[in-house]
């Protein structure tokens, strides 16, 4: 009888665990459709806005280190694309944990992006990262 209890309870888990992977796995990126391709061969403009009430890090992998931004701060960063590179990843988090995330992304035109990030909510849009893809008008928030 106890062993029954035992499968019964290991098959229960199984299952529930299953299904909570699988809902995470499908979450996945949302894509944004800008209709403007970042150029290579220009300088790129990021603005970044923290419209949170707390502190925020940004860091666009191998062009900046980490950047710590005040509440209410805004950042503009100018740079080029290396040749290999098809397209502009940023990541931003909150450093203490506690702040959910959601960005939302806008290009004015194919050399500007503006980023502003707001307070968003864990269990629904507690984003991590942009990428502006090789996908012409594509960008994709994670």
């Amino acid at each position: 009888m106890y062993k029954n209890l035992l499968r019964i309870l290991g098959a229960t888990f199984l299952i529930v665990a299953g299904i909570i992977i699988t809902t995470e796995t499908i979450a996945g990126p949302k894509f944004v459709k800008t209709g403007k391709t970042l150029k290579q061969d220009d300088f790129i403009t990021l603005q970044v806005r923290n419209h949170t009430g707390n502190p925020i890090s940004v860091e666009i992998p191998s062009y900046t280190d980490q950047i710590t931004m005040k509440p209410r701060e805004r950042k503009k960063l100018r740079f080029k694309l290396r040749n290999k590179d098809h397209g502009l990843s940023v990541l931003y988090w909150s450093p203490t944990g506690e702040q959910a995330l959601s960005g939302r992304v806008k290009k004015p035109n194919s050399q500007t992006v503006l980023l502003d990030l707001q307070p968003g909510s864990f269990g629904q849009q507690d984003d991590r990262a942009i990428y502006d893809t090789e996908i012409p008008g594509q960008v994709m928030v994670f």
